[in-house]
Formats: C-alpha cells, sequence, structure tokens
C-alpha cells in the first residue's frame, strides 16, 4: 500500500489536478484499488466461500441448540434457500471488506485536503525525507486502526449473522412457531440485548424476511439495513423499539420481524442469538 503511495506521488505532477478535492479523491482511489485486488484474488475469496460455508453448515446442521440440545425432530439438510443463503453471505463478506476504503474515504481525503493543500506540506517532488517520512507515519497510523477494528466487527458481526440465519432456517423446516432472544449477559451486554433477552420472535415471518434479504445485492442490503430512514430511526433510540414494538405476550411486531431488524445481530459485534421454543418442553 505505501509503495504505491509513494509511486502515485512520484508520478504526478502539481498541475495534474484541478485543486485539493481532486488530487485527494484520486489518491484514495488509488487506495481502494490496492485493496480491492488483494480481497478479490482468488486465495482471498475462496477462503472467503469455504469459511462461510462451513460455518453456516455447522450451525445448520449440527449445532442443536435451537432445540435444547436435543434431537432435532426433523432431519435436516441443506436446500436451494441454504445455497442462497451461503453465496449471499460469500458476496456480503466480500463486498464488505473490498469496500473498506469507501467507508473511510472522506476522513481520509480530508486529511489530505488539510495536510497538504491547506496546511503547504510539501509534495510533488518539492517534498524531502521528513515531511514523506511524516506522511507515511500518519496514513499508516489512520489507517492501520481502523483496519484492524473494521475487520474485527466485520468477522464478529458476520458470524453471528450466519448463525442466526442458519438457526432460523433450521427453526422453519422443524415447524417451530417461535424462537426466544437468548443474550449473553455480563459487563458488556448493550442495554438493547438485556431487554430483548428471553422475548421472542415469529420464526416463519423471520424466515421470510431472510429469504427476501437474500435477494438482494449486497449494496441494496446494507442499504436497507443500515442506511434507510427507517434503519436510522431504529438505531437512533434502539432501546425505545422494545417498548414500543413488543406486545404484552412478548413477541416482537411481525414489522419489525419482516424488515429484518429483529434478527439478530442487532448491532456491531452483538452476541445474542435464538433458540427455538419447543410446545411441551420445559426450560
Amino acid at each position: 500500500m505505501l509503495e504505491r503511495v509513494r509511486q502515485f506521488l512520484r508520478e504526478n505532477k502539481f498541475d495534474d489536478f484541478r485543486d485539493g478535492d481532486d488530487f485527494a479523491r484520486t489518491l484514495v482511489r488509488e487506495m481502494e484499488s490496492v485493496r480491492s485486488r488483494v480481497w478479490s484474488a482468488r486465495g482471498a475469496v475462496g477462503t472467503i466461500r469455504r469459511t462461510t460455508r462451513s460455518v453456516y453448515e455447522f450451525y445448520r446442521l449440527r449445532d442443536l441448540s435451537p432445540f435444547g440440545g436435543k434431537k432435532s425432530p426433523v432431519r435436516l439438510r441443506l436446500g436451494g434457500p441454504d445455497r442462497v443463503s451461503i453465496a449471499f453471505f460469500s458476496d456480503l463478506d466480500h463486498f464488505y471488506f473490498s469496500k473498506f476504503a469507501d467507508n473511510t474515504s472522506d476522513s481520509l481525503k480530508k486529511f489530505f485536503v488539510k495536510e497538504y493543500f491547506q496546511n503547504g506540506a510539501a509534495l510533488f517532488g518539492r517534498q524531502t525525507s521528513e515531511s514523506l517520512d511524516d506522511f507515511r507515519k500518519a496514513l499508516g497510523e489512520k489507517y492501520k486502526n481502523n483496519t484492524d477494528r473494521q475487520i474485527n466487527t466485520i468477522v464478529t458481526t458476520g458470524t453471528q449473522r450466519i448463525r442466526n440465519w442458519a438457526h432460523v432456517g433450521t427453526l422453519s423446516q422443524a415447524r417451530i412457531k417461535y424462537a426466544r432472544y437468548a443474550a449473553t449477559l455480563d459487563e458488556r451486554t448493550t442495554d438493547l440485548c438485556r431487554g430483548i433477552n428471553g422475548k421472542r420472535i415469529a420464526v416463519g415471518t423471520a424466515q421470510k424476511a431472510i429469504e427476501r434479504l437474500n435477494g438482494l445485492e449486497p449494496g441494496e442490503f446494507a442499504k436497507e439495513l443500515y442506511e434507510s430512514t427507517a434503519a436510522k430511526n431504529f438505531r437512533k433510540d434502539p432501546v425505545g423499539w422494545l417498548e414500543t414494538e413488543i406486545g404484552s405476550d412478548g413477541t416482537v411486531s411481525e414489522k419489525m420481524t419482516k424488515n429484518g431488524f429483529a434478527i439478530p445481530p442487532l448491532h456491531a459485534n452483538c452476541r445474542t442469538r435464538l433458540e427455538g421454543i419447543i410446545g411441551g418442553v420445559d426450560e
């Protein structure tokens, strides 16, 4: 990455750009292309797909926790919807890895404009070894810190989504009507997950929501679950919906289930999972 930045600075002149924003946009695109090539490499894509499939199959076929650790009431199998889910998750994870630079391009752009245009840092053949060293240190620190946090969030939250989507498919196939939220309760538990622990969600409605979300492109999925007005309202006051969208019987409303917001993970790094409620089986 740093070698490509150095090459970029050597190859371009000051008057190659209209203004500071044009320079910043071009440089960020160069950095994005490097990351995109790394994560779109055959080996990286293969690893993501194999990992996605193994995680999904484990929770879909071998994890019996949705049935209280007992034998599954049906003979589980992978069908067409499962193959769609596996393909969707493979594309989704790759999409977020390869698009990471997009998520931070504004802050990077502002950094470049401020340091190298407004503050007059030396570039385009006028730089000193000291100024380039400062440039590399600043870029590396900002990029390295964000990358570690973002990748950790993607892996943790992505695995939880695979786990819970697979569980919903299992419970739906077993014709179980409701699933119960099971939060990990400790000092790191959010107020949202603590409040929803033990509440219920309709499995059939959740499965239909998953099948609909499976039909979206990764970018459309991100816009609907994270960038839409409904998504922003939900995340503005996530605890508030516990009071307005959960009925007196402890069941999440159909609206929140249909749009997918009620299916874990409920937030970044969420550890809450779903467990089936089986008639005639006590706690």
